[in-house]
C-alpha cells in the first residue's frame, strides 16, 4: 500500500482480521520519526481492534525539545490528539525555559512523553532511546506499546540482547520514569547503555527497590504482578527481577512461596504464580541511606 498510515488503517485492520481472525494479532512499526504523522487515537483504534497487537513508534524527541516553542507545542499537541499542555503543568515554553534553566528539555520530554503514553491506550510502554552516530540531534525515542506485561518484557529483552545504540538517562531501578531522569542533556556522554555496567548496576539497584515495594504492600504479591505492576518504570526483565528475588530470599529479607506452599529459592525455578511475602523472622532490611548499620 502507498498511503499514509491513518488513510490505509482500514484495510490495514481488515487483512489483519482475515490472516488472524481469532487474535487480530499484528505488529506495527509506525516510523514516523517526525512529530504528528500518527494521532494519538489512531493507535488507541489499534490496541481496540487487535488487543494483542504491539506498537514500535519512532519520535524525534530531542530536535522537538531544541526547537519547541509554544506554538510548535499547540501544534503538536492537535495533530497527535495529546495534551502536552496539561503534562506541561500549564506553564509556557519561555517559562519553563526560565524556571528550569539547565534541564527545561528535559522536563518538556518528560511531559511530552507523559501525555504520549496516557493518551495511547497503552498499559505498557519503554521510554528508551535510539542514539544515532555523531550529534544528540538524531537522538529520538523507540516507543514500545502494548497491552500485556509479556510484550514489554520481550522488547526489553531485545534492547539488553543486542545493545546497538539504545540508552536511557534514567535509573537502573524503579524509578527510570521520574521526570528529573527522563530527557536528553546535549552535553550528556554517559546514559544507561544497557552494557555489563548497566547489568552490575541493575544488580546492586533493583534488589533495593524491589524490597522497598514487597514491604511497601504489606501483604504478599504474586511474582508476575509485581512485574506488571512495576515494569514501566524499570528497564529491567522479568528474569532480572527473579534474579533480583533469588538475592532477597537469599539474604532472608523475603520468602517465595509456590501455589502448593513449596518455597522457591532459585530464580530458574519461580513462576509468576508464586507468592512472595516480606520473612518475619529474616534479617532486617537496609535502605542504602542506613549504609552498614
Amino acid at each position: 500500500m502507498h498511503d499514509d498510515f491513518a488513510s490505509a488503517s482500514p484495510a490495514v485492520f481488515r487483512l489483519i482480521e482475515a490472516h488472524t481472525p481469532r487474535a487480530h494479532t499484528a505488529l506495527f512499526f509506525l516510523d514516523q520519526y517526525g512529530y504528528s504523522d500518527v494521532p494519538a487515537p489512531l493507535i488507541q483504534k489499534i490496541f481496540a481492534e487487535s488487543p494483542k497487537s504491539e506498537v514500535v513508534l519512532t519520535f524525534h524527541v530531542a530536535a522537538f525539545a531544541t526547537y519547541t516553542n509554544d506554538e510548535f507545542t499547540d501544534k503538536v499537541s492537535s495533530k497527535l490528539a495529546v495534551d502536552i499542555r496539561s503534562a506541561l503543568g500549564g506553564r509556557t515554553i519561555e517559562q519553563i525555559k526560565e524556571e528550569d534553566s539547565a534541564d527545561w528539555r528535559r522536563f518538556i520530554q518528560a511531559a511530552l512523553y507523559q501525555a504520549l503514553v496516557k493518551d495511547c491506550g497503552a498499559e505498557y510502554f519503554t521510554p528508551f532511546f535510539i542514539r544515532g552516530e555523531g550529534s544528540g540531534q538524531g537522538e529520538y525515542w523507540l516507543v514500545h506499546l502494548s497491552r500485556h506485561p509479556r510484550a514489554q518484557d520481550v522488547m526489553k529483552q531485545v534492547h539488553w540482547e543486542h545493545q546497538n545504540h539504545s540508552i536511557h538517562y534514567g535509573g537502573a531501578g524503579l524509578d527510570m520514569l521520574a521526570t528529573h531522569m527522563m530527557g536528553f542533556r546535549q552535553e550528556f556522554e554517559g546514559g544507561f547503555v544497557f552494557d555489563d555496567v548497566a547489568q552490575s548496576l541493575s544488580a546492586d539497584v533493583l534488589p533495593q527497590h524491589l524490597a522497598e515495594n514487597i514491604f511497601g504492600r504489606g501483604q504478599p504479591v504474586q511474582i508476575g504482578e509485581l512485574y506488571a505492576s512495576t515494569c514501566n518504570t524499570s528497564p529491567g526483565t522479568s528474569l532480572m527481577y527473579k534474579d533480583a528475588l533469588e538475592r532477597l530470599s537469599g539474604e532472608k529479607d523475603i520468602v517465595i512461596r509456590s501455589e502448593d506452599g513449596a518455597v522457591r529459592r532459585l530464580a530458574r525455578y519461580m513462576r509468576d504464580t508464586d507468592w512472595i511475602e516480606r520473612n518475619r523472622q529474616g534479617a532486617l532490611f537496609r535502605t542504602p541511606q542506613r549504609g552498614g548499620q
